[in-house]
């Protein structure tokens, strides 16, 4: 095999770094361009800076989810395939029956909701069929958060560093915690909830 002299080695390792920093600046271009409800990152930023929300409280006891994205370069989540995964935390529950305060905390960087489904038997998260709005059914849901911290947006959702609760009495048995807006739920924003 032959040798590969320094100088080679040096141009090869310079032209990596120059295609790998154009490749990133193409990622974050594209991903500022194609927001999926076509707003840009300031504004999301803008809601976070402004709020200062603490988990919500309720009647009966409070359990918290916190909803996590991965959009490129920490930024705001694209529209379209090769998107980041998408979460709500934690990724399974086990609470007693009864009444029950299920709060959203959004940490992510784009708005976020969260509903509240019994599972039949033998059924796990992550298995409702997606339409072609990208979203799952809400029929037979238990529950939508409603906005807590702030109230009042024209948001469709709960914006970045704002809260949600919703207060349910539930029986013994399996919950799924999703958020429906388009395309979270096949990104994996979904959580089981086990009432004992």
């Amino acid at each position: 095999m032959a040798e590969v002299s320094r100088p080679v080695l040096t141009v090869i390792a310079g032209v990596s770094v120059v295609v790998l920093a154009l490749m990133s600046a193409v990622a974050v271009a594209v991903a500022s361009h194609r927001l999926g409800d076509g707003q840009g990152a300031e504004r999301w930023a803008s809601y976070r800076a402004v709020t200062d929300c603490p988990v919500p409280t309720g009647p009966g006891r409070v359990l918290a989810f916190t909803a996590r994205d991965m959009g490129p370069m920490g930024g705001p989540m694209m529209a379209g395939a090769g998107v980041g995964p998408m979460m709500l935390m934690p990724r399974a529950a086990l609470v007693s029956a009864g009444e029950l305060t299920i709060a959203l905390v959004n940490a992510g960087s784009r708005p976020h909701e969260l509903l509240v489904y019994p599972l039949d038997a033998g059924q796990v998260a992550g298995q409702r069929p997606v339409g072609d709005d990208d979203r799952v059914s809400e029929e037979g849901a238990l529950g939508d958060a409603e906005a807590v911290c702030p109230r009042d947006t024209d948001v469709d959702g709960i914006v970045p560093g704002g809260t949600a609760a919703v207060t349910l009495t539930l029986a013994p048995g399996t919950y799924e915690v999703l958020c429906n807006l388009p395309g979270h739920y096949r990104r994996g924003m979904r959580s089981t909830l086990t009432v004992a």
